[in-house]
């Protein structure tokens, strides 16, 4: 089993609930934080009495694995190798990996003009992207057709759902209560 989650998450109690729950029981989970350094818009250095998650992660009957890698093949042989020690070992792992946030918090746009990160940083962790690197790597192995055929179909389901959505009817307000208990 595994669960992601953004580094704000772990400034709630049911984050270390988990991960002790987890050692306490030799749970064979993987915890994955995917840091990029907010929780909303308020930077870890404003939220954390500590430097670094994984260190204090390390203190439980757990493993740890940091990376600052955006390389997919790279963090799928970390995840291999996680799961290799979780069978032999019997307990958790935690994945500490440092990520971007493209757009705003929960939205659809760009959230620059907010003051609390900079175009400049976007374009420097732009160039890192995951899928775009291993696009990359894929066209020059000589699976450039296979990727725009992928890239074309993935382009037209969402396309479809889009449009779908658009021209369904407006839910009625009563179903905002079908199926709850109280």
């Amino acid at each position: 089993m595994a669960v992601f989650f953004g580094d704000g998450a772990i400034d709630e109690g049911a984050f270390w609930e988990s991960l002790n729950m987890a050692c306490l029981r030799q749970l064979p989970m993987i915890f994955v934080c995917e840091d990029n350094g907010f929780a909303v818009h308020t930077p870890a250095e404003a939220r954390h009495g500590y430097k670094n998650i994984s260190d204090i992660v390390r203190t439980f009957n757990c493993r740890v694995f940091e990376s600052e890698s955006t390389d997919v093949e790279e963090l799928y042989h970390l995840t291999r190798s996680a799961v290799e020690s979780m069978k032999t070992e019997r307990m958790p792992c935690f994945f500490h990996f440092r990520y971007y946030r493209y757009l705003e918090h929960v939205g659809v746009f760009e959230d620059f003009k907010a003051g609390y990160r900079s175009r400049q940083e976007f374009e420097k962790w732009q160039k890192r992207d995951p899928v775009n690197l291993q696009r990359e790597r894929l066209v020059l192995a000589g699976f450039k057709e296979q990727v725009e055929a992928i890239e074309r179909e993935v382009t037209e389901m969402a396309q479809s759902a889009l449009d779908k959505a658009k021209a369904a009817a407006y839910p009625d307000a009563s179903i905002l209560c079908e199926g709850l208990w109280v």
